[in-house]
């Protein structure tokens, strides 16, 4: 992809553009993030996600003519199109909750300005969650559109899924999977991967550290046991961990503190509980189990503290080969719009891949990206937003119609 105005197919130049510029827009006023604080972890039935699935994105789905959804439970929903006579299907999955791009000024604003000072010439869409979510849903909802405006019946049966995974986990995910009559032969993850083809990722497992000491006031430290300075004995023991386990294609494992927080906070008062949360990178093959005890191990008699490590939430990880069949649909399906080959690539991150590639569909990530990772602005060029739509709906075309 360049950042200029994407060269397409002109026979490939099927969706209404001026309908996915007004719902990208749209979407990008109404909230679906995570705020800033401890609490990184959002349910899927969030007040804030209710209204964003259920009076935003279903009445949308019911205008444009998708009726047949399929209530997965929790706020999960999928919308099913396509005779089913061919024997295939396929899963397009979007995600609702943004976790990213938190300081970025006016993050609800919807506009639309040139991105030149980023790199893009061209029109530019603004939004916490425009290259994260936005985007992709524009897209769901355009390819939905277009198979009514068309009056395309697929032969086979597609799945489109609106998940709300905010969990670190693949609960949604297979709730989703559990509600579809059939298990679909592959899905592709609309989300952020600069237009490359996500192949696997590594999984990840939080460990849970909990340090206990004794409150006293800053003026007599020695009445006390602050946990602050017992959470940086656990933080440097953490440190000095030592992998030598390498996946020839994923890479390697890790143990790094991403989160302390102390309690109790009060005025001139050292704290007698410090919690680490600490991000276990997970290799093919790794126990979740097996890796927090390796962080216990690590840390180990931390007297006159006490300590407690316990396992959080976790997410597998995924991996699937470049022959796979959903990864040469989807690169015939870019070729055929952008004309040129896709890059595919494994990514460091953890994403909920993992999830239906360890149901036994295989899964791939795709799909339009730009700003500021992790934290700053955020945007989609509308090129980069017409050449995904084109593309996922080429995909829907070769491999259903």
């Amino acid at each position: 992809m360049h950042n200029t105005e994407c060269e397409m197919d002109v026979q490939a130049q099927r969706i209404d553009r001026e309908y996915l510029v007004d719902q990208l827009t749209h979407l990008l006023r109404v909230p679906t993030h995570v705020p800033l604080g401890t609490a990184t972890l959002m349910e899927p039935d969030d007040p804030k996600l209710v209204r964003y699935v259920q009076q935003e994105l279903r009445p949308e789905l019911v205008r444009i003519g998708a009726l047949d959804l399929i209530d997965a439970g929790r706020n999960n929903l999928v919308a099913r199109v396509g005779r089913g006579r061919s024997g295939r299907s396929l899963l397009l999955m979007v995600y609702t909750v943004t976790q990213h791009h938190n300081l970025m000024e006016d993050p609800f604003s919807g506009k639309v300005a040139n991105g030149r000072q980023w790199g893009y010439d061209e029109p530019c869409a603004f939004g916490q969650g425009a290259s994260q979510n936005k985007v992709h849903h524009a897209v769901a909802l355009s390819l939905l559109k277009y198979l009514r405006d068309a009056s395309q019946d697929l032969e086979g049966t597609l799945y489109v899924a609106i998940n709300n995974e905010g969990r670190s986990s693949h609960a949604c995910s297979r709730a989703i999977l559990d509600a579809l009559p059939e298990k679909p032969d592959a899905a592709v993850l609309l989300t952020k991967t600069g237009f490359g083809i996500q192949l696997g990722n590594r999984g990840r497992v939080d460990a849970v550290v909990t340090v206990k000491g004794k409150a006293t006031h800053s003026s007599q430290p020695g009445n006390g046991l602050s946990a602050i300075n017992g959470a940086n004995d656990a933080i440097n023991r953490i440190r000095a961990m030592r992998f030598e386990v390498q996946h020839p294609i994923l890479g390697g494992q890790h143990a790094v503190v991403y989160q302390v927080t102390y309690s109790p906070m009060a005025p001139h008062t050292l704290p007698d509980t410090a919690r680490l949360l600490v991000d276990r990178r997970l290799l093919p093959g790794d126990d979740p189990a097996e890796a927090v005890a390796g962080v216990r191990a690590a840390i180990g008699d931390l007297s006159p503290y006490g300590v407690t490590v316990e396992q959080g939430v976790h997410m597998v990880p995924a991996l699937v080969a470049p022959d796979e069949r959903i990864v040469q649909d989807l690169s015939a399906a870019y070729q055929t719009v952008l004309g040129s080959e896709p890059r595919t690539f494994y990514g460091g991150g953890t994403f909920d891949a993992g999830g239906p590639v360890s149901a036994g569909v295989p899964a791939v990530m795709f799909g339009a990206s730009a700003g500021d990772w992790p934290l700053g602005i955020d945007f989609i060029p509308l090129s980069h937003a017409y050449a995904e739509a084109e593309v996922v709906t080429q995909l829907v075309l070769d491999t259903l119609g």
